[in-house]
């Protein structure tokens, strides 16, 4: 019996296998598509961004309505960060007064409350707490302060390490290493207890949260698309992948889900697999998909619940990955 192809996965002997052609196809239709809808992709964007510059984050405040406050400031600055990235020199300037009035808060005593708050409220908060620090230095803003009050909450930091889920220890080593942090234990091993790991099949993945672990743990080895050269999963790594986000991504567009399709198109992106045809369907999805006032997603069900803060809890999230997806997709295309 002939071997089957390994270079991409697609089940075919390697006598019939045609793959290397195919995916030259299938990234030329994806330019193609680029081209075709970039001034699309830059109406959406702008409209993205509207809708952000109407949204205030009161972390404190959000904390008192059941929502991840800290998280949810982290959410609208990558945001930022990414909208930064692709703007012109006087877009830049405005983005910049935007985020130095966003990130206000982080200049005051009461946003550093790590050592005081219960450890639900901290496990909760410390990915966030380091993640707007670093996010914050990337774009050139103060950090003197914010770095001391990280150095306090070290230890306390180490003793939630061991209850850290892998993509958790994953991102925490990268922002330990960022901050000069001594690590408890070398986290960087958590990746070998992950859903990659594992191999799990795609048509195993019973919720979404274990769909989200597999999108982080791609997320952090490329520092959430800031290092798309990276080289990091070997070639069973990128085989199981190839063939698990093809699968996932069709099924979430399928359930009308923004917020998750998203985060598996910047994945596709990341582990240059731009040739498959649903990295171009997902991207139409996203595209097709955004609201009027610019935000994506539908969760007007919990507005009862949450009232306006339904924009912080929820769409912010979906809004967010849906800029990194296709800002990433349009703006750093994969070389041919």
């Amino acid at each position: 019996m002939l071997a089957a192809c390994r270079t991409t996965g697609c089940g075919q002997t390697t006598a019939e296998c045609s793959c290397p052609a195919s995916q030259d196809e299938g990234k030329a239709a994806t330019k193609a598509f680029l081209t075709k809808n970039r001034d699309r992709y830059q109406r959406s964007i702008q409209r993205a961004r509207s809708w952000l510059d109407g949204l205030t984050v009161d972390p404190a405040e959000l904390r008192a309505a059941g929502i991840k406050g800290k998280k949810k400031l982290v959410e609208l600055l990558d945001a930022y960060v990414r909208l930064h990235a692709i703007a012109s020199p006087n877009e830049k300037r405005q983005i910049i007064e935007r985020v130095k009035a966003v990130v206000a808060v982080t200049y005051t005593p009461e946003y550093h409350d790590m050592l005081t708050i219960s450890d639900r409220h901290f496990k909760q908060d410390a990915t966030s707490y380091l993640r707007a620090a670093l996010l914050l230095e990337g774009l050139g803003l103060d950090t003197k302060m914010y770095r001391v009050e990280i150095a306090k909450v070290h230890q306390r930091l180490n003793g939630h390490m061991s209850k850290r889920g892998s993509h958790q220890k994953m991102a925490f080593h990268w922002y330990y290493s960022h901050f000069g942090l001594e690590e408890p234990f070398d986290l960087a091993t958590g990746f070998n207890a992950g859903v990659i790991a594992s191999r799990l099949s795609p048509y195993a993945y019973r919720s979404n949260l274990k769909v989200y672990q597999l999108t982080h743990e791609v997320f952090v080895p490329y520092e959430y698309g800031e290092k798309l050269d990276a080289e990091y999963f070997s070639r069973e790594d990128l085989e199981y992948l190839r063939h698990a986000l093809d699968r996932l991504t069709v099924y979430y567009i399928m359930k009308n889900d923004p917020d998750i399709t998203a985060e598996l198109i910047s994945c596709l992106r990341f582990l240059r697999m731009t040739d498959l045809p649903v990295y171009r369907e997902g991207l139409e999805y996203l595209l097709r998909s955004q609201q009027d006032d610019g935000k994506w997603g539908d969760y007007e069900r919990y507005r009862k619940r949450y009232g306006d803060f339904v924009n912080h809890g929820y769409y912010l999230h979906t809004t967010t990955v849906t800029i990194d997806a296709l800002s990433i997709a349009f703006n750093f295309p994969e070389k041919s």
